[in-house]
């Protein structure tokens, strides 16, 4: 039987939709299925540990994991929530020696992750530099999101970067429910959602309360409710 009748149309185009892989043959894909090595994560279970040796890259096929970095002061920041497209591990194929990671991945939601060992890798961007591309430019739009988030935590107003923080996780995991009216999955934790911000839980915290009492944020159980799309875009200082 052929391969690509046992993997299905709707696996193909599911290892296809990884951005890396894009543009690559059908018999590529086909090889890059049979090499990958499936892991499942549950909800906060740790994928691999800041200063862990790197062996390979590691693409997402299903949730939302997030990358952690550890500070001299014991303190943890969340650097960014991540999804189907992005890779990790990078540096493993682009260091001559073993490389080790730079953050921890963790799981935000149950996730399914393939891993990829490096010689396999390297074989393929001898064969296909596409991929090379690929990866390039995966690589480039993550470093000008990661300035951006910088910026951001550098130059807003508290009460600009709160509001900015939810109207991301609106845009990237929220569900409309109504007119200019967002539902957003709590995925994080109030303190997760404070780092993501930059700043303190508390005044995360103060501030989302300021929000509520003002109407456009509505704090439930599992969700948080943005009942203003547009008063909250006000608050990040963009033109609406």
């Amino acid at each position: 039987m052929c391969i690509l009748n046992e993997l299905g149309a709707d696996r193909f185009q599911l290892l296809k939709s990884n951005s890396i892989f894009n543009d690559l043959p059908r018999a590529t894909i086909e090889e890059i299925d049979r090499a990958k090595i499936q892991n499942n994560y549950k909800k906060g279970q740790t994928i691999f540990f800041q200063g862990s040796p790197l062996f390979g890259i590691y693409c997402i096929q299903s949730g939302t994991v997030k990358r952690v970095k550890s500070l001299d002061n014991g303190e943890e920041t969340i650097i960014s929530l991540s999804e189907n497209g992005d890779f990790f591990g990078g540096q493993a194929i682009l260091s001559n020696s073993i490389a080790r990671a730079t953050y921890s991945l963790v799981a935000v939601q149950d996730s399914t992750l393939y891993f990829y060992d490096k010689s396999f890798i390297l074989g393929l961007l001898k064969k296909y530099p596409q991929l090379a591309t690929n990866i390039i430019s995966k690589y480039q739009f993550n470093i000008e999101r990661d300035e951006v988030r910088i910026l951001s935590l550098s130059k807003k107003s508290v009460r600009e970067r709160v509001a900015e923080t939810l109207l991301n996780l609106a845009s990237s995991y929220g569900k409309e429910v109504g007119v200019n009216k967002t539902n957003i999955p709590l995925m994080l934790s109030r303190i997760e959602l404070s780092s993501l911000a930059g700043m303190a839980n508390e005044t995360f915290i103060r501030t989302l309360s300021e929000f509520q009492k003002e109407g456009m944020i509505k704090l439930m159980n599992n969700v948080i409710l943005v009942t203003d799309n547009k008063e909250l875009q006000y608050c990040t200082g963009a033109v609406v």
